[in-house]
């Protein structure tokens, strides 16, 4: 059954997306945007790295991202001032809007290569929606629970899935972007 093939493919794009998989959030990304991003993110990693020496690494697992622990250091002012004027010399108005940046980036990132291509969700759901209502071994109200899974599955898959657009604005930045990708 379609369903089972989107529990697979949600079972997969989570184990491929760790670092993302509980970030629901994404912003339409444009060149600009992801330029700054990428410029921003040697001026951020010397920061992390200062404030990991000043107040002790603060990163969920010793050795991650230090950039991606910046906000466990925004309780310390000289920190939060610091990290707020590097985003703002970058346009990014605050850390949750650079983390929307940084998650949607990473996200498109993973799809950059023409050869991959983020699964096409829509077509899946329709064809498991399908197969339900055809189904004649399904009550009534067993279908209805099943498309009731369904809806809960193909929206749970949706965050695992870059916005239209997002990976062509990522592409031409792929190769500045690959050990930041790599760090996360």
């Amino acid at each position: 059954m379609r369903l089972g093939v989107l529990l697979c493919l949600l079972a997969g794009l989570a184990v491929s997306t760790p670092a993302l998989a509980g970030d629901d959030e994404q912003v339409a990304l444009t060149p600009q945007m992801v330029e700054k991003f990428v410029e921003g993110h040697a001026d951020l990693e010397a920061l992390a790295k200062d404030l990991a020496r000043q107040y002790g690494d603060r990163s969920e697992t010793e050795g991650d991202d230090l950039v991606a622990a910046l906000p466990a250091y925004q309780d310390i002012p000289e920190a939060k001032a610091r990290t707020a004027a590097l985003l703002t010399k970058y346009g990014f108005s605050d850390l949750d809007s650079w983390e929307l940046v940084t998650n949607s980036v990473l996200l498109a990132y993973q799809y950059v290569d023409p050869t991959t291509a983020p699964p096409n969700i829509d077509e899946e759901k329709t064809k498991a929606r399908a197969e339900i209502e055809a189904d004649a071994t399904l009550t009534p109200d067993a279908k209805k629970e099943a498309e009731k899974q369904l809806d809960e599955q193909y929206a749970s898959l949706l965050q695992y899935v870059p916005l239209p657009g997002n990976i062509e604005a990522v592409r031409p930045f792929a190769a500045r972007l690959k050990p930041i990708a790599e760090a996360n």
